[in-house]
């Protein structure tokens, strides 16, 4: 954890940067016909000015942020490492809170997003020891980690927040080292949010009465999986695969047609239910992400790679074990109800596993073994809950400021006799009513209705209520446990703007 000052003659900068090029295959570490023979070229401009030179367009959504959320004094201040995120990264990132324009989020959320990537001290890959990690404090007070890995085909592989502290894996910088006269630039094609690992919300006990809850089962219609190497053609026939390796990708498509349902804003569970029977790769954890596909225009024995759906909005993430998996898709089901989709098409695919040999997931699918392997979506409604109130005070924030909301803000406890376990990893939040001159962010991005949280990510600074305009502010949540129990009241949470 320290930055090592070097002191180089420019000739020599130059030998290590072709050298690191040419014998261990860096990912562009340059391009810039000018920056491959002068390697002090950048020095002489900053970040934003190359970006608006029209040098990267990659990057161009990254400039338009910066400037929106008025950071461009901040990251140009020098003597500081940048992680830029690219287009694609941005607007997967806005996908996820369901719009496309990074104006459509106000100027202070979009602050609190880029401002985590901005860190003191100027870190390039020849800076640190081999598999050595930097500990950066962000402009947001929580840490960025960056790390330096060695392999036998590249000595000098620089991965963002591999940590094991946090809940997500690490983010390969696509292009890095870029020296500027403000600091070092490293570009990732994956937006990197803050997310500490959490203690999982505990499995429903096996004795817990639910002959009194409404429930119900939706069964997929249509599953399939595409593949880039054969784009042309359909694999309904084969086993679902998850594959993210360069020319290896394989995704995984599920359509279901709703059922009417009519408890809607009481509905308690909705889980995605899939068999895995193979993970590949050595000690190969694989992590996936759900997204609510494009469009729901496709079926299973005409899909194909070219004609797949895109990805829309990320649902969730999740570490996929064999067997039977649980994926929580309550908040979306829930909006999903109240927009009256009548059909819910998914795309699943794999964040890590690019640097493991042969890694890749099975998924099995609806023609194996009569059918009991089936995917399907359970539905469940409320049911009585042990929850008591424990804290309910009205939120401080300072006028267009963020405040982290704690356990002393709003919080729920049980009855000390009470029969299950109810820590904070099994106690949930659900905005129920939005405020209307701020925004709730969970790990920085927008909460709209029906998101969920547990009172652990609330107890370790997951939430935070972001200041946007106008005066005094409220919002309503339901707070439930993991057994389905609902607090039969909503949980009113006043704001007041100094």
């Amino acid at each position: 954890m320290k930055k090592l000052p070097l002191k180089m003659p420019n000739k020599l900068i130059l030998m290590l940067v072709l050298g690191v090029t040419s014998m261990w295959s860096c990912q562009d570490l340059i391009k810039d016909y000018e920056l491959d023979t002068n390697p002090d070229f950048l020095k002489t401009m900053t970040l934003v000015d190359y970006i608006e030179q029209g040098r990267d367009t990659s990057l161009t959504l990254y400039a338009e942020a910066i400037e929106y959320a008025g950071l461009t004094e901040l990251i140009a201040k020098g003597e500081q490492t940048r992680v830029v995120p690219t287009n694609n990264a941005i607007r997967t990132l806005l996908a996820s809170a369901g719009i496309s324009n990074i104006r459509d989020l106000s100027p202070n959320v979009v602050k609190g997003l880029f401002s985590y990537l901005i860190f003191s001290g100027t870190f390039r890959s020849i800076d640190l020891d081999e598999n050595e990690t930097v500990e950066g404090e962000t402009h947001t007070g929580e840490p960025l980690y960056l790390t330096r890995l060695t392999s036998s085909t590249d000595q000098y592989r620089v991965v963002v927040n591999g940590s094991n502290q946090l809940a997500t894996p690490p983010i390969d910088v696509i292009r890095q080292d870029y020296v500027f006269m403000d600091g070092v630039a490293h570009v990732v094609d994956y937006f990197p949010t803050y997310q500490q690992l959490m203690t999982p919300t505990d499995s429903v006990p096996d004795d817990v009465d639910y002959s009194e809850a409404q429930k119900d089962t939706i069964w997929v219609t249509d599953e399939a999986h595409a593949y880039r190497g054969g784009a042309n053609n359909n694999y309904n026939s084969g086993v679902n695969q998850l594959v993210s390796r360069s020319g290896q990708y394989r995704y995984t498509f599920f359509k279901f047609n709703t059922l009417p349902i009519d408890y809607v804003d009481d509905l308690t569970s909705a889980k995605l239910h899939f068999f895995v029977n193979t993970i590949n790769g050595s000690n190969f954890v694989p992590f996936c992400a759900v997204h609510e596909t494009t469009d729901d225009n496709w079926t299973a024995p005409t899909l194909t790679y070219n004609t797949m759906p895109g990805f829309g909005p990320e649902l969730v993430t999740a570490e996929l074990a064999l067997n039977w998996n649980e994926i929580n898709l309550t908040g979306y089901m829930q909006n999903v109800y109240k927009d009256e989709k009548p059909v819910i098409s998914l795309g699943l695919q794999l964040l890590n596993g690019q640097n493991i040999t042969s890694s890749s997931v099975q998924i099995r699918n609806t023609e194996a073994s009569n059918g009991i392997y089936t995917q399907f979506i359970s539905l469940m409604g409320p049911i009585p809950s042990e929850l008591i109130l424990r804290h309910n005070e009205p939120i401080v924030v300072s006028n267009n400021g963020i405040t982290i909301l704690t356990k002393d803000h709003f919080s729920m406890a049980s009855l000390q006799s009470s029969t299950y376990k109810y820590s904070d990893n099994n106690i949930l939040f659900s905005l129920m009513e939005v405020p209307a001159n701020g925004t709730l962010t969970k790990y920085g991005l927008p909460m709209k209705k029906f998101t969920q949280f547990t009172q652990q990510e609330l107890a370790r600074g997951a939430i935070k209520y972001v200041h946007n305009e106008g005066g005094s502010d409220s919002f309503q949540l339901k707070a439930l446990d993991y057994i389905g129990g609902v607090y039969e009241e909503l949980l009113p949470v006043s704001v007041t703007v100094q």
